[in-house]
């Protein structure tokens, strides 16, 4: 499943460098990876209820929950690192948890909403390219490595967006 990952990840940096989301570098810190140990659970169990109906709106969250916590990394680590999983969900629970994070965590719309769509899109068509048959445990597998992936991207283009970079020492 590692190359798999890797495999994404080299695609999804591509697509958000030529966009304009990145820029070459996949920004990112031991305590947004801590805080994806803590909320992959409930958020697997979320996106995996949802996702045969709505496959990109599932992925394009988990991008949005790492968007979400880059942000609150940035604004305050002190005060929102033990933040529960609730705190990123709307009204709905997971339904509206794209929307909840853009108003009342992101506090925009215009950059995040195009960023995760681009993604979503992206990284759904290359799971359906890897062909994994449906209900097996590969597919499944891959379905969470793909979820992972998109966390990670959805922090690193916040990351970017903060003005995050990388430097040489």
């Amino acid at each position: 499943m590692t190359e798999y990952k890797e495999r994404l990840t080299d695609h999804l940096l591509q697509v958000c460098t030529s966009a304009g989301y990145l820029k070459g570098a996949l920004l990112e810190t031991p305590d947004l990876e801590e805080a994806w140990l803590r909320y992959a659970p409930s958020f697997y169990g979320d996106a995996v209820r949802n996702f045969n109906a709505y496959p990109e709106f599932c992925l394009g969250c988990a991008g949005y929950l790492g968007m979400a916590v880059a942000n609150l990394w940035d604004k305050d680590w002190a005060h929102y690192s033990n933040a529960p999983y609730s705190h990123f969900l709307g009204k709905r629970g997971f339904d509206d948890m794209d929307d909840h994070i853009t108003e009342c965590i992101l506090h925009e719309t215009r950059h995040s909403v195009a960023a995760m769509q681009t993604c979503a899109l992206e990284a759904h068509h290359f799971l359906m390219r890897e062909s994994p048959e449906p209900g097996t445990a590969d597919a499944y597998r891959k379905f969470l490595a793909t979820v992972e992936v998109m966390y990670r991207i959805g922090a690193a283009i916040e990351l970017c967006r903060l003005g995050y970079k990388f430097e040489k020492l």
